[in-house]
């Protein structure tokens, strides 16, 4: 497909000025938004190992607070003096709990039995099968995991509830070697999940805990909601199962996290809401709890995704103006040369009156008036010529000889005869003979492959007789003398020649030949 000079010109400008824009939306920009989600991924990351690592400080703080405890003197002999003043025991475990925000205290003697409690309700209760108690009679602290509540604990509506989230840190009570019982603090479970929930980081990220049967453990950020939506019935610790709601498997970030794997997801996954997250995960052994840190996706890329889109409308907006303003530049300098193109072209067809109207001082300006200079001189020769033409053709019209121009070779026609020759022929005008081929106007065509063959060879014939035919079949004598035109390579590009009709002279020399042969023979007689 042919682009004319202007459409070129217009293509040229806005290509050369959108390129730097093309260049930064196609090059700069995925680098930029490859660094962006690097830094986004890295601080996700951060965030993750730091509450990972927060929830392993709370816990051991946990431990050392009962560990502290059961070396208090005060307690050890609440078990040896039993039924003795157990007051300044009582009030220690009182002070615990009020100052380190327990939701209770006991001790169990060397059967599991509660001796001592801030709580009268687990006074006397026989905890002995319970593995809290049995691990630390065992003589080492431990951690159970969040379970539900076996007695009933006020829950955070202030209400009394059953199965309400609990947790217990246990160490042994000792009198020198020996284990004697047993000091436990019941942890209350919303500090961990306020502590975690503390940690802010956008408008969608929170951290939670998973435990070993793929059971959220800490309360969601979004509890309201999930409410709202019947995902769970009061709250999500014990109630939600993390699983993604599409195929009811658990979200890949547990999956992970319960086969013991630490790691994140930059490509995203799909939430316990079914909404696609980034995630870094942490597996805690020492607690077989499995700590989660996700975020929404469209929040995290959502500033990569504006640039994006900010950096299509900036190309856009600025493409509209420049291809306008291209457009007008453009047609300012291509229309000089778009007129002067289509003046050539007439020109070329034959109109020699075509100029440009082009008032410019720069080099276009300059080009046009040299070719209105050009096309009125070439205007003026080409009339000059015309006029000599004519002369010439009225000159050759007159003479009663007939001149001619014809193609070479055998099967070659006429190019152009004067009058004389056309009406030596029958024809009532040059116009009418010219065209047609000239082996049909010898009566033996071996004759034009004579004179061919003779031109080609000498280039000139003078005196070539031939027996010829008139249009109307009228045959008669002709002589000519012609010679061959040929180009700079010297291949043959026309013949010419002058042929007259020596009917008349043929006819007399014949009359004479006879009146020879007749004298000669009288004169034999």
């Amino acid at each position: 497909m042919k682009i004319s000079i202007k459409n070129y010109i217009i293509l040229i400008l806005i290509f050369f000025t959108l390129l730097p824009f093309v260049l930064l939306r196609i090059i700069a920009y995925p680098k930029i938004q490859s660094d962006l989600r690097t830094v986004i991924m890295d601080n996700l990351e951060t965030v993750g190992n730091k509450q990972a690592d927060i929830v392993s400080s709370w816990m051991k703080e946990r431990k050392t607070d009962v560990i502290v405890a059961a070396n208090n003197p005060y307690l050890a002999n609440s078990l040896e003096s039993a039924g003795g003043d157990d007051s300044e025991a009582t009030e220690y475990l009182e002070l615990v709990v009020s100052e380190y925000g327990y939701k209770g205290a006991f001790v169990c003697n060397a059967d599991g039995i509660v001796t001592l409690a801030t709580s009268e309700e687990e006074m006397g209760g026989d905890l002995s099968e319970r593995d809290f108690i049995k691990q630390a009679m065992q003589g080492k602290p431990y951690a159970t995991s969040i379970i539900p509540s076996v007695i009933a604990l006020t829950n955070e509506f202030d209400e009394k509830e059953t199965g309400l989230p609990t947790m217990f840190v246990s160490a042994p009570l000792k009198n020198g070697e020996a284990v004697i019982g047993v000091v436990a603090f019941r942890i209350h479970v919303a500090t961990l999940s306020n502590l975690l929930q503390s940690q802010k980081f956008g408008k969608t990220g929170e951290t939670f805990i998973v435990g070993k049967e793929g059971y959220m453990l800490t309360e969601s950020r979004f509890s309201s909601n999930l409410k709202k939506t019947g995902t769970i019935r009061v709250r999500s610790a014990l109630e939600l199962k993390v699983v993604n709601p599409d195929n009811g498997k658990l979200t890949y970030s547990v999956d992970q996290c319960l086969k013991g794997k630490n790691g994140s997801s930059s490509k995203g996954y799909k939430d316990y809401a079914g909404i696609s997250v980034l995630g870094v995960w942490r597996w805690l052994p020492e607690l077989d709890w499995a700590v989660i840190t996700e975020i929404d996706k469209a929040e995290v890329y959502g500033v990569a995704y504006n640039l994006n889109t900010l950096g299509w409308v900036l190309l856009f907006g600025i493409a509209f103006p420049i291809v306008f303003f291209a457009y007008i530049v453009g047609k300012k300098i291509s229309n000089p040369i778009v007129e002067l193109t289509a003046a050539t072209e007439k020109m070329a067809t034959g109109d020699l009156t075509q100029r440009v109207a082009i008032n410019r001082g720069d080099e276009l300006g300059i080009l046009a008036a040299s070719f209105n200079t050009m096309a009125e001189a070439l205007d003026k020769k080409t009339k000059e010529i015309g006029g000599a033409e004519a002369a010439y053709r009225e000159l050759f019209n007159a003479l009663q000889a007939g001149i001619y121009q014809c193609e070479p070779g055998v099967e070659g026609k006429f190019i152009w005869v004067n009058q004389s020759c056309a009406e030596m022929f029958g024809y009532n005008s040059p116009e009418e003979m010219e065209g047609t081929k000239i082996k049909d106007i010898y009566v033996d065509q071996d004759d034009r492959k004579a004179l061919v063959d003779k031109l080609e060879k000498e280039g000139v014939s003078k005196d070539f007789t031939s027996y010829c035919v008139k249009k109307n079949g009228e045959k008669f004598y002709t002589e000519r003398t012609s010679h061959i035109v040929r180009d700079e390579k010297g291949k043959p590009v026309r013949m010419e020649g002058v042929i007259r009709d020596i009917s008349d002279r043929k006819k007399m020399e014949d009359e004479m030949q006879k009146k020879s042969r007749k004298s000669q023979g009288d004169n034999k007689s």
